[in-house]
């Protein structure tokens, strides 16, 4: 009887976490398979530096609450350039005008063509967000970032 009332406490205290830091290669291709939003560009994104890839959508409140966040990253020293939005099942037109009404900051804004990045990196929905460095995701952030999760990732990410 009491192992019965110990297991859903187990599987609660696993799933109570937003943050997860099982490392996944990600093929150099798929990643270099993304576009530019508006360009429809193919982009290199180089990973040898700690890359920020935020997947998210402009119907996804959460993904209004952490936007600013992700503005103020974007424009921290060590983040130029390095943080990324991945649009996912949204449409372009959206997306723009998202942007225009949140604001842009030093974000590179992506889609992902028949989301295999997204498929091939385990994407549950949005907002997600993971951390790459060489190819692979070090760590992913589940569900909408916190104030504390920004200065978790500042502090880890920023110059080592």
């Amino acid at each position: 009887m009491k192992i019965k009332l110990f297991i859903p406490i187990l599987i609660f205290i696993s799933c109570s976490s937003n943050a997860t830091t099982n490392s996944i290669e990600v093929d150099e291709n798929i990643l270099n398979n993304l576009e530019n939003l508006e360009t429809s560009e193919s982009i290199n994104i180089n990973s040898s530096n700690y890359t920020i890839i935020n997947y998210w959508a402009s119907w996804c409140l959460e993904c209004i609450e952490e936007h600013q966040y992700l503005i103020q990253l974007s424009q921290t020293e060590g983040f130029e350039n390095q943080v990324y939005f991945v649009l996912f099942q949204d449409s372009k037109e959206n997306a723009i005008d998202f942007i225009n009404q949140y604001g842009r900051g030093e974000i590179n804004y992506l889609t992902d063509p028949e989301s295999k990045m997204a498929i091939y990196s385990g994407v549950f929905g949005v907002p997600e967000t993971h951390i790459l460095l060489n190819n692979q995701i070090i760590k992913k952030f589940i569900g909408p970032l916190s104030l504390d999760n920004l200065q978790e990732i500042i502090i880890s990410y920023s110059n080592e």
